[in-house]
Parts: structure tokens; sequence; C-alpha cells
């Protein structure tokens, strides 16, 4: 299934090990975290899987509606029907990139949700709407719903997997939501990798930290390796954030391409 065509990178002798710094969250935090965005209301109980409070304001209309997850410290801020609107399919009004970035840089200063050492590393198309007709290969209508503005972070000079960081806007340019899961973390000591070479064959065998997705595909070919930083997504509780290895590159799926990403634990606890 898999072909390499990449070079495996260059190892150093030592990375850093971090660990994240412990979150608290309460009903109290919830409450403050929904008036940044101008909620009010009170939130449901805390999904005890997930950790999510969430507090939906119904009052406004839309609806908007904000979750803050206790495992992660993450925030989610929705308005729904902005994001997904259920009107007969139009092309919004959307920014242009650098206008885009203007306006998410400006909201998270109006809602306090910066963090230092954030920087924009992707604006582009959120979701689409399509109208499809019976036996066509191709949309009749294609139309871009939403744009977001994605933040990134290096940590020890490499890239970091799994962070969410995202402002997204909608028709004239308003914010339709965000999503925050960015966890605070200190160094933990150093550590040496296990070989590219150790953790291609984890690939092979399919030893990733998320679980292929089915044996639909015909081939995928590796065009990059890289070393990174896994984070775990919101849901999840994360004590270490350990580093990993990328294989990304092109998925073959009935003949058609699409983009493909796989990550391996690359130190010797995984």
């Amino acid at each position: 299934m898999f072909s390499l065509t990449a070079e495996f990178p260059e190892m150093r002798d030592s990375y850093t090990l971090y660990r994240t710094v412990p979150v608290t969250v309460t009903e109290e935090q919830v409450r403050e975290v929904a008036e940044r965005f101008g909620l009010a209301g009170e939130p449901g109980t805390m999904n005890k899987k997930t950790g999510e409070f969430l507090l939906i304001d119904a009052s406004k209309d839309p609806e908007e509606q904000v979750s803050v997850y206790a495992h992660s410290g993450a925030v989610a801020y929705h308005i729904p029907d902005l994001e997904l609107p259920t009107e007969a399919i139009r092309q919004p009004d959307l920014p242009t990139d650098a206008e885009a970035e203007r306006i998410a840089l400006a909201f998270l200063e109006k809602t306090g949700m910066q963090s230092p050492g954030a920087r924009v590393v992707k604006i582009g198309v959120g979701q689409k709407q399509e109208v499809w007709k019976a036996g066509e290969s191709e949309p009749e209508v294609s139309c871009d719903v939403t744009k977001t503005v994605r933040f990134g972070r290096p940590l020890d000079g490499l890239p970091v997997y799994g962070d969410e960081f995202t402002v997204i806007l909608g028709d004239g340019g308003k914010v339709a939501g965000l999503v925050k899961t960015w966890r605070e973390v200190t160094p933990d000591g150093n550590i040496s990798l296990r070989s590219p070479e150790e953790a291609y064959e984890d690939l092979l065998a399919a030893r990733t930290i998320r679980p292929r997705v089915g044996g639909e595909y015909g081939r995928i070919t590796i065009e990059n390796v890289s070393i990174g930083y896994w984070m775990e997504p919101r849901g999840v509780v994360q004590d270490l954030v350990r580093p990993v290895y990328a294989f990304s590159g092109t998925a073959f799926r009935d003949g058609v391409p699409e983009p493909y990403i796989g990550y391996v634990f690359a130190d010797a606890g995984g």
C-alpha cells in the first residue's frame, strides 16, 4: 500500500519533552468565558467523557453558544446559523485574506483570546455548500460559505500537530466561530528519538496515533517526513507532549488523489 519517495529528516542528539500545565474549569469560569463573547446564561452539566461545559444563549438571534473543556481548557464559540446556513445556496460576501487576518486579530484582542507565540499559518476556505444532480461527477453549484484564519506555533523549533486555533468568518466578514485548543506547556527534560526507519515500520504496520481510515486506499505515497510535537484533541486529558514523526503525502481512493498524513510517536515510550 505504501511507497516512500521522501528523504528522512536529519536527527538531533536530543529533543525537549514537554508537560502540560494543569487546568481547572468551573461553571463560574465558563460564565466568564461566555461573557468575553457577549453571551449570558448558565452552562449545562459537564459531559464526563469529553469534559465539555456547554452554554447556549438562546436570546441571541441567531443563537450563539460556547463550550469550555475541562480536560484541556479548550474553548469553542459558534454561531451555527452563520457557520452552516440552511437558506438557499448562495455565495456569501467573504473577506479577502488580508481583511480576514485583520478581522481575526481584532476579534482575538476584543475577546482576550490571544496567545503568545501564536502566528497565522493558513487562511483559506472553511465550509462549502454544494448542490448535486444524480449521476453527475461534479456539483451543479458550489459556494464557499466561510473563510478560516488558522494559527499555529512551534515548540523547540518544531511544528505542533493537533493544535486547534481558528477564527471562522462568514458572510460580510462577521465572525461565525472560534475554536481554540491550545494547551500551555513547560519543558520537562530531554529525550532521544527512535530512528525514522523504525517509525516508518510502525506506519506500515498501522501502529499510528490516529487509526488508519479503513482499507479503502489503493496506495499511499509518502512525500515528506518531518518531526514535530503531538497535541491530543480537546476532549482528551493530556499530561506529556511527545515528539512524533509526521508522514505526509498523497493517498489514492478509487484512483482519485487526496492528501494523507499519518503520525507515529518518535520517542521510545511510543
